[in-house]
């Protein structure tokens, strides 16, 4: 799997071009200081996996996942605990806090391993794996209301029912599109094309369940309330 670095921290670029040299199953393709020259590159030559931090001038590591999408998958680094509510929207691998130890950065290349046995989100359905042995349901996802992750399942609420699938809610989260999709709390994901209102820190939605948004999750929620609230001008 090829490797690419991103970090404007020269300290940082050698930790982790060592722990990937370290592990078999990488090659180091790149390393780059400044993310303008990474996206050049990536125009002629894409890496398997990025490893991006967060904290750079110029495009910071958020912007530059946006822009570069789903062509590479991606890890990001950063000193900071407050970027989580937007790294689960970028549906990116893992999410490493700075320091971190060889063995917490082998943890990422299994998840990342894990993750290449199955499609980037494209298309509007996929299927579930559910608690009758050999059973498979389809799920549409513009059907989708909402998800919430309960004990060793995901209850997935649909316009037609519930279905429980044995999966994290993690896992189904790779499969959903992330510009209608946002997890709102640790354990709730929704539609946000099936929100009725927002009250008082709780969203109710079109099939009448209401859900507390988590604090963690709370400003990257109103971010993208604030795309679609009309502005008043008095």
């Amino acid at each position: 799997m090829t490797v690419a670095i991103i970090d404007d921290e020269p300290a940082a670029v050698a930790l982790l071009s060592a722990y990937v040299q370290r592990t078999t199953c990488l090659a180091l393709q790149a390393t780059f200081t400044d993310p303008v020259d990474a996206l050049v590159q990536f125009n002629h030559s894409l890496p398997d996996l990025t490893f991006l931090d967060i904290d750079m001038p110029g495009i910071n590591g958020i912007d530059f996942a946006r822009i570069i999408g789903s062509k590479t998958r991606i890890v990001l680094t950063t000193s900071f605990r407050e970027y989580g509510p937007e790294a689960y929207e970028l549906l990116v691998c893992d999410y490493l806090l700075k320091p971190f130890s060889y063995e917490r950065f082998q943890q990422s290349i299994n998840k990342v391993s894990a993750a290449q046995g199955r499609p980037l989100p494209a298309g509007d359905f996929f299927y579930v794996r559910t608690e009758s042995r050999g059973k498979y349901v389809r799920i549409n996802i513009p059907d989708v209301i909402s998800l919430e992750s309960k004990d060793n399942s995901v209850i997935i609420s649909k316009t037609s029912g519930l279905v429980t699938a044995l999966h994290t809610l993690s896992d189904i989260q790779a499969w959903l599109p992330a510009h209608h999709f946002l997890r709102i709390h640790r354990s709730f994901i929704i539609n946000l094309a099936e929100i009725q209102a927002v009250d008082h820190g709780q969203v109710h939605m079109s099939n009448g369940m209401v859900i507390p948004v988590g604090r963690q999750y709370r400003e990257a929620f109103i971010e993208n309330m604030n795309k679609v609230l009309v502005n008043s001008r008095q």
